[in-house]
């Protein structure tokens, strides 16, 4: 057992090399290129900000005016662990690039191991070599997006919940409680891991009583939501409303939720000057983040509830788009503007497809061997509900993709099989 076990290891440290090689090589390519005024200059910024005592401020008004206004535009999580390098003297645009990378090379391993305890130690090694080379894996590592944090968290989440399904105890639930709000402090999103991860997993427990069952239930939950207790009331002392785990939900409802987005080429997608109108000048100038999003929100609700009629509409090119199936050469020209250059980005779009068909035999093959694949799906659920709430791009379906991967490589270890089984029948013949 000792020697299959560390055969394992060795495939594994070798995926996780090849997936080093192949980040690292994608880092110099990007490396200390200037950030935009986006997310990556928020999150770059702001964990300098955290290392120099500003608290958590947001970095644009207070560059641009020394305006110390609150923020929590996004999870605190990925910018206290730049604030960490930061801390240490790394403030640069490219150690922060670093930093990031080390999260996707980080992200190879754990996929293998969550693979593992899904489907065995050939799962897994197919899983760590997939993630080694597989796009949407690392092309956000040497853009300082908080992506790479929700990546490594979501795989982490997928490896508790496996190790749960293997070994049911109350302890490794409420450590899937809290490896869901790990997964929401990255995005805000993922924190409806939380309840459908522990909830139906706890329900499934085979020899245990109901009533124990839903005990179990609530611990997980509850562990899970302790942890983000911190964060919430922090934000709900320093905001004029009311503000749990962001304040940017409201704008990105905006940005998706308007004429440019529900009509004409771009459905399905966002528009940022639909976010401008809805108030996020006032935002970067100083106003408090929470007024803006409650007006950004009512604005986004008021215009779906004058505009139901489009909603079906609006939601099919949402799943189109999420699915890579909607305008593949308009999908590569988006992933462009998205800092991809384009042969990563048609790299993309092609693997994508062979990783979602690899997938759904992935959940046929965990089914048949009595094996449930909920601890994957759930990922891939949220990301559905994220995308079709809000708007789809390929930078969205980031946390779902550690999910997918573990899916595919469940997928294709049973077509190997059902080949060779298919081989050895002809031999017999």
């Amino acid at each position: 057992m000792r020697v299959v076990r560390s055969g394992f290891g060795r495939w594994v440290l070798a995926a996780t090399a090849i997936g080093a090689i192949v980040r690292i090589a994608w880092l110099v390519n990007q490396w200390n290129q200037p950030i935009g005024f986006e997310d990556a200059f928020f999150y770059h910024h702001q964990a300098n900000l955290l290392a120099d005592g500003k608290g958590f401020i947001s970095p644009f008004p207070y560059l641009g005016a020394g305006i110390s206004s609150p923020a929590a535009e996004h999870p605190p999580l990925f910018s206290l662990y730049l604030a960490v390098w930061s801390f240490l003297g790394a403030t640069s645009v490219g150690w922060h690039q670093v930093a990031t990378t080390l999260l996707g090379i980080a992200t190879v391993p754990l996929i293998g191991l969550a693979a593992r305890e899904a489907g065995g130690e050939r799962v897994g090694i197919i899983a760590a070599v997939i993630a080694a080379i597989y796009p949407h894996l690392w092309y956000q590592d040497g853009i300082v997006w908080a992506e790479a944090s929700a990546q490594a968290a979501v795989a982490l989440f997928i490896l508790v919940a496996y190790r749960y399904v293997r070994r049911p105890s109350v302890r490794t639930l409420g450590a899937l409680g809290l490896a869901g709000a790990i997964a929401a402090m990255t995005r805000t999103e993922l924190v409806l891991l939380i309840p459908l991860g522990v909830i139906p997993l706890a329900l499934w427990t085979q020899g245990l009583p109901r009533p124990r069952r839903w005990r179990w239930a609530a611990i997980g939950v509850a562990a899970g939501f302790a942890a983000l207790v911190p964060w919430i009331a922090f934000n709900l002392i320093r905001f004029d409303q009311p503000t749990t785990l962001s304040s940017n939900v409201g704008l990105t409802l905006a940005s998706a939720n308007c004429d440019s987005t529900w009509y004409g080429p771009n459905i399905g997608y966002w528009d940022f000057s639909c976010a401008e109108a809805a108030g996020t000048r006032e935002g970067l100038t100083g106003g408090d983040p929470s007024d803006v999003d409650a007006a950004a929100r009512k604005e986004a609700l008021d215009y779906i509830s004058a505009n139901k009629g489009r909603l079906p509409a609006v939601l099919a090119a949402r799943m189109a788009r999420i699915a890579g199936v909607w305008d593949p050469r308009e999908q590569v020209q988006i992933d462009i503007i998205e800092h991809r250059p384009e042969p990563v980005a048609q790299a993309g779009v092609t693997l994508w497809w062979l990783v979602l068909v690899l997938a759904g035999f992935g959940v046929a093959a965990l089914r048949r061997a009595r094996i449930p694949s909920w601890p994957a799906v759930a990922p891939v659920v949220v990301m559905l509900i994220g995308v079709l709430s809000a708007f789809a791009s390929t930078r969205y379906r980031a946390s779902a993709e550690p999910a997918m991967v573990v899916l595919a490589a469940a997928g294709f270890v049973a077509l190997l099989d059902r080949w060779f089984a298919r081989q050895r029948t002809e031999v017999t013949r």
